[in-house]
């Protein structure tokens, strides 16, 4: 059986992006900019996250996929399923994607891993930083023909990006990737990044895969935080489907807390603490603790302490004001406490929030401020 993800990215390729009523579906845009690296004009296109327009003063991580129109509603697909659901298991992420007519162009230069990273590092960076609201945290993902550009960006530019995914990558001898690589993996023990390397039953790519595989168990650096996964009954045109979601899952684990993880059962200080340390040696932008505080604040209601409960949302209301989540919380913990006329303004509140940012949740907390209502007319 197909998983919910899979059928949904087949969706996209089916659906002609137009709703039953005849209105368009937009999924990003295509932006044209000047290359100095191509020396004309170049297109890529633009995903922004569901939150972008509302939460004018969040700024989002960048994810630069080294693909083509082809695989851009993919991707974007990927990005906004792994996200929509309070950012779980991956935060909301700007999406830059090259279209076919870049790739095409950078093919004809012959296909060199440098020419792709060159043409992020001057002409797309800086614009997206200049134009939209990034976070110094920028992901790099490509596959099969392109799938060398990640490795050789991690290799010569390893400041450019934090992340770099590459799936089923074709690493020719040609290249002279693999004794790059050996030498940059002995010569910087410092480096800090995370790498994602998955392959599927490509002939052509097997032998120097495992080569690739073999230098980073004999050399990898300590700070060097990488994966390998292998999806032997797929070709390299279907496992990025399966790859790219397990990539971003991995990346991202350590932002969200279990609540019966230690850091979440020492309570709030302890989790502020984790969240702190977390951005300032990985993220490199504040990552959000509101999750993991709300966990706690639940797990003091599953324990009936109504009070220490409502201290817990308590913070979270002060550090994310924006957020309608912390304060359903809040009016789930005065309902338990019998505050209903408390509970109905954070409700309200939660509700408009929920609105205003066209939140899944928005006809969800709508029913609970009704519920409220009417239980605090019965009264």
């Amino acid at each position: 059986m197909k998983s919910p993800q899979l059928l949904f990215l087949f969706a996209l390729w089916l659906v002609p992006f137009f709703s039953l009523s005849g209105e368009p579906i937009v999924i990003g845009e295509t932006i044209r900019i000047d290359s100095k690296v191509l020396k004309k004009q170049a297109s890529i296109n633009i995903t922004l996250p569901g939150s972008y327009q509302a939460l004018t003063n969040k700024r989002y991580p960048v994810f630069y996929s080294i693909s083509s129109d082809e695989g851009y509603a993919a991707t974007a697909g990927t990005l906004r399923n792994l996200s929509h659901n309070r950012e779980y298991p991956m935060p909301e992420t700007i999406l830059v994607s090259l279209t076919t007519e870049t790739a095409v162009s950078i093919i004809q230069r012959g296909v060199k891993s440098e020419d792709f990273i060159n043409f992020l590092e001057i002409d797309v960076i800086p614009y997206i930083d200049k134009h939209y609201r990034s976070q110094p945290f920028r992901i790099v993902s490509s596959g099969a023909r392109f799938g060398m550009a990640p490795l050789y960006g991690l290799i010569h530019k390893p400041e450019l990006f934090q992340a770099y995914i590459t799936i089923s990558p074709w690493i020719t001898d040609e290249s002279g990737l693999l004794g790059d690589f050996e030498a940059f993996l002995k010569e910087n023990n410092d480096i800090s990044a995370f790498l994602w390397l998955s392959s599927g039953r490509e002939l052509r790519e097997v032998e120097n895969y495992n080569k690739l595989i073999a230098l980073l168990q004999q050399h990898a650096p300590k700070m060097l935080d990488w994966k390998s996964a292998e999806f032997n009954q797929n070709t390299n045109m279907s496992q990025g489907l399966l790859s790219l979601p397990n990539a971003l899952e991995s990346l991202f684990a350590d932002m969200y807390l279990a609540p019966e993880s230690p850091i979440v059962r020492a309570g709030a200080k302890s989790i502020k603490s984790y969240y702190q340390q977390l951005s300032d040696s990985k993220y490199g932008y504040a990552v959000s603790a509101e999750r993991a505080l709300s966990a706690l604040g639940y797990a003091k209601l599953r324990e009936e302490k109504v009070k220490e409960a409502i201290a817990v949302f308590q913070i979270n209301l002060q550090d994310y004001p924006d957020s309608p989540h912390v304060y359903t919380a809040m009016a789930w913990a005065f309902k338990l406490d019998d505050n209903l006329a408390a509970a109905l303004p954070m409700q309200k509140t939660a509700y408009e929030l929920a609105l205003k940012q066209n939140s899944a949740y928005k006809d969800y907390y709508k029913q609970l401020f009704t519920d409220i209502e009417n239980a605090l007319s019965a009264k």
